[in-house]
């Protein structure tokens, strides 16, 4: 009896210790999102263009992104960008449902694109602070 005992307890502890081989890979690997941003990107109609956004938590996995044309200045955002992040994609409408998109958050910044009226792609990089407008490293 105390064979069988032992026996179950080794073969439970094996097996609790087995994890699955992407759980530490860099796509299951969760990055912090909200902060301070810096982008470029270009749309369907061959125009480029640059911003700030500011990404902030809503609760659970929910998360606003305001796109900014200068983050010093208190302007109205240029866009609002409601969503979800999960697995380090963000998925999100903007404009009042007017723009859907999504991105994939990963530790060297953001990559999204956007559909509506005209689409596009974007990256940002994270700043180290509002102050010297710099990327982080």
């Amino acid at each position: 009896m105390i064979y069988k005992t032992i026996a179950l307890l080794s073969l439970s502890l094996v097996l609790s210790s087995c994890t699955n081989p992407k759980d530490n890979s860099d796509n299951t690997q969760n990055y912090s999102f909200v902060g301070d941003y810096e982008g470029k990107g270009a749309d369907s109609e061959g125009n480029s263009f640059n911003f700030f956004a500011k990404v902030s938590h809503s609760g659970d996995n929910r998360y606003r992104m305001l796109v900014l044309a200068d983050l010093d200045k208190p302007n109205e955002p240029l866009h609002v960008m409601d969503g979800v992040l999960e697995d380090n994609k963000f998925i999100y409408t903007s404009d009042g449902g007017q723009y859907k998109g999504d991105g994939t958050l990963g530790k060297d910044g953001f990559e999204g694109y956007y559909k509506g009226p005209i689409d596009g792609t974007y990256t940002m990089r994270r700043m180290n602070s509002k102050e010297d407008g710099k990327y982080d490293k």
